[in-house]
């Protein structure tokens, strides 16, 4: 789900980059950038609200 939600993300940022002006490879950067961010930020919160409290 997390990965998914990524997908859609790293999509939007590339298509908004390249709508912007930049060009494709840079914008394909864009869209990973995003993607990484929001899967990273993702799985931290995940974790976080998952994790046995003790």
């Amino acid at each position: 789900m997390v990965v998914t939600a990524g997908l859609f993300v790293a999509l939007a940022g590339g298509v908004l980059a390249w709508l912007g002006g930049t060009s494709v490879p840079l914008s394909i950067l864009a869209g990973a950038a995003g993607f990484a961010g929001f899967v990273g930020l993702a799985l931290a919160v995940m974790t976080f609200l998952t994790r046995a409290q003790d």
